[in-house]
C-alpha cells in the first residue's frame, strides 16, 4: 500500500505545494503525488501522481521511493515493472523504510516477484525487525524455527516471535503461545502459553480460543488470576 500522510484543505493549499515541489523541493514533490493519486484538492491523476512522486523518489527521498515502487508493482500510473519496483524498494529500504524492508524481505522469499534469495530476505527482515517492525520480527522467527537461510535456533525464535506478539500481531501471538505450550525454545511455560493465546483468541485468531482453554486447565486458580490480570493490562494497553 502506497503511504498517504498528506491532506490539504483547499485548492489554495494544493496550489502552494506545488510551487514548492516545481522549485524542487522533495517532500512537496511526494506530498503532491500523494494528492493526485487521492484526488485531494486537485483532480485525481494516477499518471500525475507517478510523475510527482519519481521526481521526488530521484531525489532519494526515501518514502516517495516506496511509493513509487508501489506503483511501479500495481501498473498504477506507470507501465506494470517488477525491475523498477525492486530498484526503487531497495532506495526506500535503504533510507530506513522498515515497510520497504519488510516488503523486500516477503518479496525475496516466496520468489512471486522478485528472484528468490533468502540471504537478502534475512537480511531486510532483520533490519525491520529491528525497527520493531511487528511483522518482520514474527517473519524473522520464522526464519528461526525453520532454518530458512539460519541455523534453527527455537530460543531465538521465541524472542522475536514474543517481541512481535507484544505489538499486538495475533499471529505471532498464536506462534508464541505454540512455542510455550510445547516447551520450544525454553521451558515449557502454561501460563505464557495462556496469555498469549488469550490475546490472539480476543482478535478471533483461529484454533486460539480453544488452545486457550487448554493451556488454562493446566493453571492453578492463582496463576490463572495473574495471567488474567496481564491480559487485561495487554488488552488496555492497545
Amino acid at each position: 500500500m502506497v503511504a498517504v500522510s498528506a491532506v490539504v484543505q483547499s485548492a489554495a493549499e494544493a496550489e502552494q505545494l506545488r510551487a514548492a515541489a516545481e522549485d524542487g523541493d522533495a517532500e512537496a514533490q511526494n506530498t503532491l503525488g500523494l494528492l493526485y493519486l487521492r484526488g485531494d484538492g486537485v483532480e485525481q491523476s494516477d499518471a500525475e501522481a507517478a510523475k510527482w512522486i519519481h521526481k521526488a523518489a530521484a531525489q532519494n527521498h526515501a518514502e516517495a521511493a516506496f511509493n513509487y515502487a508501489m506503483l511501479c508493482g500495481m501498473g498504477q500510473g506507470v507501465p506494470q515493472d517488477d525491475l523498477e519496483s525492486e530498484k526503487w524498494m531497495i532506495v526506500a529500504a535503504e533510507g530506513g523504510i522498515a515497510e520497504a524492508q519488510f516488503q523486500l524481505a516477503q518479496f525475496y522469499n516466496r520468489g512471486l516477484v522478485y528472484q528468490r534469495n533468502n540471504q537478502k530476505a534475512h537480511q531486510w527482515a532483520a533490519m525491520a525487525a529491528e525497527q520493531s517492525h511487528a511483522h518482520a520480527q514474527e517473519f524473522l522467527g520464522v526464519m528461526y524455527h525453520d532454518g530458512i537461510q539460519v541455523d534453527k535456533d527455537q530460543g531465538k525464535a521465541l524472542e522475536w516471535y514474543v517481541k512481535s506478539a507484544q505489538s499486538g500481531n495475533a499471529s505471532a501471538q498464536f506462534r508464541a503461545a505454540q512455542m510455550y505450550l510445547k516447551g520450544e525454545g525454553g521451558e515449557q511455560d502454561d501460563a505464557s502459553a495462556y496469555v498469549f493465546f488469550s490475546l490472539a483468541a480476543v482478535q478471533n485468531f483461529p484454533k486460539a480460543e480453544k488452545l486457550r482453554d487448554k493451556a488454562g486447565t493446566k493453571l492453578s486458580a492463582e496463576e490463572r488470576a495473574e495471567a488474567d490480570a496481564l491480559i487485561s493490562a495487554a488488552i488496555g494497553a492497545q
